[in-house]
């Protein structure tokens, strides 16, 4: 598709659901209106939705990810995450699933060895250790003093 300096403008409903974060519903809304394929909907509601295009300012607005959010993450609580994204910013679940995947990729709360909702251990291995050590003095004493 050809690159386009500022998209036309969208009919007053499209950009009523869209702003609900209804993307399948706008892009039907788009083709009634205007009688064009899939793909050419699709691309014109991207194309809306890059911060060149209308929605600079709801994208600004959703970037703000409060600590309720980034706390549910951390205790692997992707679901809770995604959830609480979405009441706070009022996107719909693609938009808050694709932004709390994002916050994970680059928060570093991603670790592929746990189970979703499972948290990740504590490292306990000072304590482990002063275990061994007390135990094998306990051991050491036994034998030198019995």
């Amino acid at each position: 598709m050809p690159e386009e300096s500022n998209p036309p403008p969208l009919p007053e409903d499209v950009l009523a659901a869209l702003s609900r974060g209804e993307t399948v519903e706008a892009v039907k809304r788009l083709r009634a209106a205007t009688g064009l394929g899939l793909q050419e909907a699709k691309y014109l509601l991207d194309r809306h939705r890059q911060p060149s295009g209308g929605f600079a300012e709801e994208r600004a607005a959703s970037t703000a990810v409060p600590a309720s959010v980034r706390n549910a993450l951390a205790a692997g609580n992707k679901i809770e995450a995604i959830r609480l994204f979405r009441e706070h910013s009022g996107v719909g679940l693609k938009e808050a699933k694709d932004a709390v995947d994002e916050l994970e990729r680059r928060g570093g709360f991603y670790n592929p060895s746990l189970a979703p909702g499972e948290a990740p251990a504590s490292n306990n291995r000072w304590l482990w250790l002063l275990v061994a050590f007390v135990a094998a003095c306990a051991v050491a004493c036994y034998v030198f003093f019995m």
